[in-house]
């Protein structure tokens, strides 16, 4: 497929995400954006002594979190995975996420995840899309990847947050999503994660609406960094995925560059 061909197939692509309202966009690459909305359950004022168990692991005290500019190296490119188109997202894609929220409070770490406002706020993020199955037809599966640095301490409460929520929220909940429309939660289903970075969780939404959708989100903890991958099928939900060759590939080369930014 060429150039063109890839940025329509891709871009049909997001306008499927943009349609669930799952545009995981960030408010500011400077670190000044402030979530509204609900507050997160699991945040400060619940203290630093709550443990996620033996799978959490501190962030090496050496590990940096990284730049806009050197997340933008860390992200991948189209044609580094085989079978995947991706392709970078617009400023204006990502900004239309808007602040997601939900009234049940410890369920708003997830609602969060439809919109473009997180607490804590990344200091920097980059985004891309990717499908698979792409034919001039059609396209197959699809989602999104983050990938955004914190400041001390942030990355692991969100990860923390995260999956505080997928136990505390199976049976859905109620949310809006970043443009003020109703998007809610039907299920949360806790999924077996990735042996990857230093910690990592996934689980997966099932939509309320009509569309029924399953959307599948795998985060990935590497020292101050955290990828947030999903992946939704609108076609057919049980064919829902996000491509483990896609996890590797990314989390490999979030690795690298954390690994370089300490060195």
């Amino acid at each position: 497929m060429n150039d063109s061909g890839a940025k329509r197939t891709v871009g049909a692509a997001i306008a499927v995400v943009a349609a669930l309202g799952l545009m995981t966009g960030c408010g500011s690459d400077s670190g000044d954006g402030k979530a509204d909305g609900a507050k997160q359950a699991g945040s400060a004022e619940q203290g630093d002594g709550a443990k996620q168990g033996d799978e959490a692991a501190s962030s090496d005290p050496a590990a940096k979190p990284l730049s806009a500019s050197a997340l933008e190296r860390a992200a991948l490119t189209n044609g580094e995975v085989k079978g995947l188109e991706v392709q970078k997202m617009t400023d204006k894609e990502v900004s239309e996420g808007g602040s997601a929220k939900t009234g049940k409070a410890a369920c708003q770490p997830m609602a969060a995840l439809m919109g473009s406002q997180y607490d804590p706020a990344p200091k920097a993020s980059v985004h891309r899309a990717y499908a698979t199955d792409l034919t001039k037809a059609k396209v197959g599966g699809t989602g999104l990847i983050r990938i955004s640095s914190y400041g001390p301490g942030d990355a692991e409460r969100t990860v923390k947050d995260l999956r505080e929520a997928v136990t505390a929220c199976q049976g859905g909940f109620p949310a809006e999503d970043g443009s003020g429309d109703k998007a809610d939660v039907k299920k949360v289903t806790p999924l077996d994660a990735p042996k990857a970075g230093d910690e990592a969780l996934s689980f997966s939404l099932h939509d309320a609406s009509e569309a029924k959708a399953v959307i599948k989100f795998t985060v990935v903890r590497t020292g101050p960094q955290v990828t947030v991958f999903f992946g939704v099928n609108i076609a057919d939900p049980a064919k829902s995925e996000i491509p483990p060759a896609l996890v590797d590939a990314q989390v490999a080369k979030v690795e690298k560059a954390t690994k370089g930014a300490a060195s």
